[in-house]
C-alpha cells in the first residue's frame, strides 16, 4: 500500500496518510519543544529556589544544578517508561570497545592533574560537567527525543534531517553521529562527558 495515496476507513471514508503522518511529526515536535522548555523551565526555577538557601558560590551552584539533573534524569527515565518510549541507554551488545572506552574515560576523570590542585570543588566540576550533564542531556535529546522522531521519521535520512536542523553545531553534530552510528546512549554519554572534561 502506497501511504501517500488516501485510503479508506471503517466508516467508508477516506483519510489522508500523508496527513496524518504530518500530524504525527508535528506532534512529536511539539512534544520535543514541550518537554525540553518544561524542563528547562523546572530547572531555572529550581535553581532559583533552592539557591535562595546557600551562600552564592559558584560550588554551590555546581552542587545544586547536580542534585536538579539527578531529579531530572530520574523524572525523564519514569516519564519515557509511561509513554513505552526506548531511551536506548546501553548497546545492544557490550563489546571490548565499550569497556575500554568506559574505562579510558573513567581513568581521566580519576587521574585529571586538577584533582589534585582544586579537590572537591574539581570533583563535583568533573562529576558535574563529564558525568550528570551528559546522562541528562543525552538521554533527552539521543535517546528520548531522538527514538520519538525515529518512530515518525521514514527513514535514516530524515533522521540526519532532522539532527542537522536541530543540531546545527559541531558539537551536537559530532553527538548526533555517533548516536546514529551505534544505536545507544552510551557512546554519546562517553564522548560527551570527555568533551565536556577538556572544556571545563
Amino acid at each position: 500500500m502506497d501511504l501517500w495515496r488516501d485510503v479508506t476507513d471503517s466508516s467508508g471514508g477516506e483519510i489522508d496518510i500523508s496527513r496524518l503522518a504530518y500530524k504525527k511529526r508535528l506532534y512529536v515536535i511539539f512534544e520535543a519543544i514541550l518537554l525540553m522548555v518544561a524542563l528547562q523551565g523546572i530547572t531555572e526555577i529550581s535553581e532559583l529556589y533552592i539557591s535562595s538557601f546557600f551562600p552564592r558560590t559558584r560550588l554551590n551552584e555546581r552542587i545544586i544544578n547536580i542534585s536538579i539533573m539527578i531529579v531530572l534524569t530520574v523524572v525523564l527515565i519514569l516519564y519515557a517508561k509511561i509513554r513505552k518510549q526506548a531511551l536506548s541507554f546501553f548497546p545492544e551488545k557490550i563489546s571490548k570497545g565499550y569497556i575500554i572506552a568506559t574505562c579510558a574515560a573513567a581513568v581521566v576523570f580519576i587521574i585529571a592533574p586538577s584533582n589534585f590542585t582544586q579537590g572537591f570543588t574539581s570533583v563535583i566540576n568533573i562529576l558535574y560537567g563529564s558525568i550528570v550533564t551528559p546522562v541528562y542531556e543525552e538521554l533527552l535529546f539521543r535517546g528520548y527525543i531522538w527514538n520519538r522522531f525515529g518512530k515518525v521519521m521514514t527513514n535514516r535520512w530524515n533522521v540526519l534531517q532532522l539532527l542537522k536542523i536541530a543540531a546545527g553545531l559541531f558539537y551536537g553534530t559530532i553527538l548526533g553521529f555517533i548516536r546514529l552510528k551505534t544505536k545507544n546512549c552510551w557512546a554519546t554519554i562517553l564522548a560527551h562527558g570527555i568533551m565536556n572534561f577538556f572544556m571545563i
